[in-house]
């Protein structure tokens, strides 16, 4: 008789090599971190105590997945305003990768909003270049490897988005930036909205992405868009797609890779969407594991999320290895870097039997 696949323990988890596709750099702000931003910066937040702050981080819970999303991207944006300088931005990446060097993450794409920023005044220049100079220094100082996704903010106009992918082209000129997002608030402001703005982005050699989440209305019709009208190579989140099965088939020929995220909030008792996400694997689907905004949300950053996710889904070592085969097979990076970590989950083949 053969034995039961074994259950992926918080063991073999640590021991996995990860790669995180779904993360807002701004979004990993902790409490006490947005507390000593506004100190540095006298920003009225500064007043505030560290209780009190984190009290904001309580949210969700409404019973609508709409304000539940508003409620987050308040706690998000409220975050955002702390950030002004190329320093504020360079400390932030480099604390999220020495997060990553002490939980095994190998690689990470990290978005950004440069709408938020711009807006306030901040110039383009003291976003980009504090978060790469931080990239530089992770890989040098942790072998840690990370790449840059500029995010459009959808709540945003179109006339904006296309401004900030003038702004950013000499930083994408240069590599600096890998690709292009849509993120923010879904709520009548569908995909098709930034048909030409996607345009010029593949024009330009941009990779492209873009948020459908969770419950949202019309989640499968923005799905669809996404891949047909968009032409993106990847979706943030898009969980709803199991409600169609021609959809389903789609992305699965397409290879479309699903950056999934079974994160919990302060007021969640576990992961969330995680029989969801199982199916997503059963279907064949390219489906990642994502922490999303690790600073606002109880369950952190990847290496501390996936042995809670692991053991409430009970997946089994060979589940949690294809979940993470899949997120270097849809990371943007070159065949020979992806060969590279791949091999290193297959040496961990053995225990996954």
């Amino acid at each position: 008789m053969n034995a039961p696949p074994l259950l992926a323990d918080a063991a073999f988890c640590a021991a996995l090599p990860k790669a995180e596709l779904h993360l807002h750099i701004e979004g990993t702000l902790t409490p006490a971190q947005k507390l000593a931003l506004a100190r540095r910066n006298r920003h009225a937040m500064a007043s505030m105590t560290l209780e009190q702050i984190e009290q904001t981080h309580h949210f969700g819970g409404s019973g609508s997945p709409e304000v539940d999303l508003k409620q987050m991207l308040d706690c998000y944006y409220g975050g955002i305003e702390l950030l002004s300088t190329r320093s504020d931005f360079f400390d932030t990446a480099l604390a999220y990768l020495d997060q990553c060097h002490r939980e095994g993450v190998r690689y990470a794409e990290i978005s950004f909003d440069p709408q938020a920023h711009t807006s306030r005044g901040v110039p383009m220049a003291d976003v980009v270049v504090g978060l790469y100079e931080a990239l530089q220094y992770g890989r040098a100082t942790w072998g840690v490897q990370a790449q840059l996704i500029l995010c459009i903010n959808r709540d945003r106009s179109v006339d904006s988005a296309l401004a900030t992918l003038d702004e950013a082209a000499p930083y994408r000129e240069c590599g600096w930036i890998v690709g292009l997002g849509l993120d923010s608030n879904e709520a009548g402001n569908p995909p098709s909205k930034f048909v030409e703005v996607y345009r010029r982005a593949r024009e330009q050699g941009y990779r492209l992405t873009a948020h459908c989440d969770v419950d949202q209305v019309d989640s499968v019709k923005h799905i669809w868009q996404c891949i047909e009208l968009l032409g993106v190579e990847r979706i943030d989140h898009g969980i709803n797609c199991l409600e169609d099965p021609d959809l389903i088939e789609q992305l699965r020929q397409r290879g479309t890779c699903l950056t999934a995220c079974p994160t919990w909030r302060l007021r969640d008792p576990q992961p969330r969407r995680v029989e969801r996400i199982r199916a997503m694997l059963q279907h064949g689907l390219r489906v990642t594991i994502n922490s999303d905004d690790p600073g606002l949300l109880a369950s952190g950053t990847l290496g501390r999320m996936l042995p809670r996710v692991a053991a409430h889904g009970r997946f089994t070592r060979a589940e949690m290895a294809q979940f993470c085969r899949n997120a270097f097979q849809g990371a943007w990076i070159d065949g020979p870097t992806q060969a590279a970590y791949l091999r290193q989950i297959d040496f961990l083949k053995p225990a996954c039997v």
